[in-house]
């Protein structure tokens, strides 16, 4: 293939490179891409990233030659990796999704096709960029356009995770040269600052929630720091009374089932991490022997209408049917305003645990144990702000240190 060539243009008050693009058979296809300068800018700089941006084609399509002279050019294989690079974008992510399927979560599944059908169908679909022409800078355009749009770099990061994922696998096939995403600005993640209620507004929460068919899902959350898919996976076969232990090790989340959104169990968990078990604290053991009894009892009173698919789990409503993630959701925000009490998330129940647990002198890397965080990282980064004792026995053992003797 003929050398990547280009010249600056400015469009629009910004300056462009005009890429010439070749196929195998040496035909031209012209690209103009953004350089994110403004034309009043220097032009020195804009030759600059002119030549970066070139460069980048050029590494590209030296590594795709070599991986063709390895594989001694099956005409296969040109094919297959000619079709990759003319795909639209959206169609790529769709079928590395597809392909992936196998190793992702469902929730994580169906987030990344909406993420597809929904802005990247929109931004890339008008542009009429392909896979091959894809850059980094078409990239930052994308992320200034979510930003625009109001989203976090939190969230701007989901995608950027999803594009360089998919990119990551053609490049291992060999089917791309080199992966964009490593050529564009990765989002900045903010630091999350938690939300969380005080003992009392959590005692009046619980006492307030009693009489709820979420009460469940919502005291677990509150004592083990459950995730809502956590609480809803809880079995009984996981709740071991005479050794007083409960086992996290199942999950219920919301899968696209035959076309709808339906609640379904798997064993596979967030992360290694969250498989864990715990001690059976009293006031829980209690409720959910009390629990245990009203769901027999509705069994007896409905009898055939009763559901008994998923009798071994705890979180069922009273017809024995599997709550849904959404459901909590719903009856949580209920639960909230109807009382008057402060806005919070059902997940930040979690936040909530944590926060008690910090106060009460709990190590930190005791409670990474007990909410079932991956890493130390990911919990100090959460919670190291609220971490109250640290903070004082560091004051009081400077202090000590710099005393000034009378």
């Amino acid at each position: 293939m003929k050398e990547v060539t280009g010249n600056l243009q400015v469009k629009n008050g910004k300056y462009y490179v005009l890429v010439n693009l070749y196929d195998r058979s040496g035909k031209r296809s012209i690209k103009w891409v953004s350089l994110g300068l403004d034309s009043n800018g220097s032009k020195k700089a804009a030759k600059a990233r002119m030549t970066e941006v070139l460069d980048e084609y050029n590494r590209s399509q030296r590594k795709l030659m070599r991986a063709v002279s390895k594989k001694k050019a099956p005409e296969q294989f040109i094919q297959r990796r000619e079709e990759i690079q003319s795909q639209p974008i959206a169609e790529f992510l769709t079928d590395w999704i597809d392909s992936a399927s196998n190793r992702l979560q469902p929730s994580t599944i169906d987030g990344y096709r909406k993420m597809v059908s929904g802005r990247i169908s929109e931004f890339f679909g008008k542009s009429g960029i392909t896979v091959g022409d894809l850059t980094g800078e078409d990239l930052n355009d994308f992320y200034a356009c979510l930003e625009e749009a109001g989203l976090s770099g939190t969230s701007a990061l989901r995608y950027h995770g999803l594009i360089h994922a998919a990119f990551r696998y053609a490049v291992k096939k060999e089917l791309l040269g080199d992966n964009p995403c490593d050529h564009a600005d990765r989002p900045k993640q903010e630091r999350y600052r938690a939300t969380f209620y005080s003992e009392v507004e959590l005692k009046d929460l619980l006492t307030a929630a009693r009489e709820t068919p979420v009460y469940i899902p919502i005291m677990l959350a509150a004592y083990y720091g459950l995730r809502r898919s956590e609480a809803l996976g809880v079995k009984w076969s996981n709740i071991d009374f005479q050794n007083k232990t409960i086992s996290i090790s199942h999950k219920v989340v919301e899968a696209n089932i035959c076309g709808k959104l339906q609640p379904k169990g798997f064993d596979r968990m967030k992360n290694q991490s969250s498989n864990r078990t715990l001690p059976l604290i009293k006031d829980v053991e209690d409720e959910l022997l009390y629990h245990r009894q009203q769901q027999k009892m509705n069994a007896s009173v409905l009898w055939g209408a009763y559901c008994h698919d998923y009798d071994d789990y705890v979180c069922t409503d009273a017809t024995g049917k599997l709550m849904r993630p959404n459901f909590i959701t719903v009856q949580f925000g209920k639960l909230i305003k109807e009382n008057g009490f402060r806005h919070i998330r059902y997940h930040d129940l979690r936040h909530t645990c944590a926060s008690l647990l910090l106060k009460s002198g709990v190590p930190m890397k005791a409670i990474q144990d007990w909410l079932g965080h991956s890493t130390f990282e990911v919990t100090a980064n959460i919670y190291a702000h609220l971490d109250y004792s640290s903070k004082e026995n560091s004051a009081a053992m400077i202090a000590r240190a710099l005393a000034v003797n009378e």
